[in-house]
């Protein structure tokens, strides 16, 4: 019988393969196109449109994925590593950033974050969003305790790939310069993507979100 973590695996792979399948057809149809024909460059602004859309669609799916995984594990949120329990702390956070008064906001600190510890964690969703732009997937990466290696090498790349959609998707007569141009594209969304798979596949297989200690300390739960 499969594992939890191989299903969730299964379902990150199968996304993952029908866009790659997608993204491989359309490439073939540019490499049959004439260089420097319009079909060409009608289909060089086609392909960057579709690349950044598997780029964000997948990264969108696969997050909301881990995070619906994280709450079918039912932990508490003593029982996690530091980054994921302070992310799943993000109601307790609101309600301690609003609170100006020194001595309540102390008290509330004290009397909630032991009791918050004890309960099972609970995780915001990513916010419905017109762009996925490469500092917002660092940032959820990290909430999450996942790497984003190749997001940080690919920034530059990352951010002018939305960008560049952007200028298409408003009707901006945008051209990709080459194919070449456009294969730095599909590298840097396409390790992204992976990185976000293998990521959160890694993460179940081998239970890293779990701490090691179970120690209900502000210094137990900042190491791991």
């Amino acid at each position: 019988m499969a594992s939890f973590a191989d299903l969730v695996t299964k379902e990150l792979s199968d996304d993952l393969v029908w866009r790659e399948q997608e993204l491989a057809f359309m490439r073939k149809q540019l490499i049959v196109a004439p260089v420097g024909s319009i079909q060409e460059k009608t289909l060089l602004r086609a392909n960057l449109a579709m690349i950044y859309a598997h780029y964000e669609g997948f990264c969108k799916f696969a997050l909301e994925l881990y995070i619906d995984a994280l709450e079918r594990l039912k932990l508490k949120r003593k029982e996690l590593v530091w980054p994921l329990a302070a992310f799943s702390m993000g109601k307790l956070h609101k309600v301690l950033c609003a609170e100006t008064e020194r001595v309540a906001f102390f008290s509330a600190f004290i009397n909630e974050f032991e009791k918050q510890l004890e309960e099972v964690a609970e995780y915001d969703r990513l916010p419905q969003i017109a762009n996925l732009w490469p500092d917002l997937l660092h940032d959820w990466l990290s909430r999450l305790d996942l790497s984003s290696e190749y997001v940080t090498n690919g920034h530059a790349t990352l951010e002018a790939l939305v960008y560049n959609r952007n200028q298409i998707a408003h009707g901006k007569k945008l051209m990709v310069a080459s194919r070449a141009e456009l294969d730095k594209f599909s590298e840097a969304a396409t390790l992204a993507m992976h990185e976000v798979a293998v990521g959160i596949s890694e993460a179940l297989e081998k239970r890293t979100y779990r701490r090691h200690s179970f120690v209900n300390t502000i210094l137990g739960h900042a190491v791991r």
